[in-house]
């Protein structure tokens, strides 16, 4: 078994995303293991952004992006001062693209051995068990993959 030195946490900001990074907190800190926060503005989001802009002038594409991108960023630290967690001691990271795909890239990139993740996230279908990037991840993470629930 490999040690684990790297724990990833994707974060929808959805109720349970205060959880999931506490977890992620208390177990880093007892293995000694790097903590980085992910979150992802989903493709489908920047094409629908990308489709208004085209057909108004009320805001420009990129600036809007970045500002999405800020504000994300605003909202893990806000995430981390709430556990009372060192701004300086968890990496935070916000990317674009398809989700499964881009938390897959970034298990490689931060050298993930371990990605944390709710079972449900911000989707439309609440009588599932597994969200769909859950269901994903289920199916094709390469590292150790550590879902959590809500009731949990």
């Amino acid at each position: 078994m490999k040690d684990i030195r790297n724990i990833m946490v994707a974060v929808d900001f959805s109720p349970i995303s205060q959880h999931l990074v506490g977890y992620a907190w208390t177990l880093g800190q007892k293995i000694n293991a790097a903590i980085d926060l992910v979150n992802v503005i989903n493709q489908r989001d920047v094409e629908a952004l990308s489709k208004v802009a085209d057909v108004t002038s009320a805001f420009s594409f990129p600036d809007e992006l970045n500002r999405m991108r800020e504000d994300r960023l605003t909202a893990l630290m806000a995430l981390l001062s709430d556990l009372d967690i060192p701004l300086d001691a968890i990496g935070r990271h916000v990317r674009t693209g398809i989700p499964s795909e881009v938390l897959l890239t970034a298990i490689k990139e931060f050298d993930s051995n371990l990605l944390i993740m709710g079972t449900r996230g911000r989707g439309q279908f609440a009588g599932m068990l597994f969200g769909s990037n859950a269901a994903r991840m289920l199916s094709k993470c390469p590292v150790p993959l550590l879902t959590l629930r809500n009731e949990w």
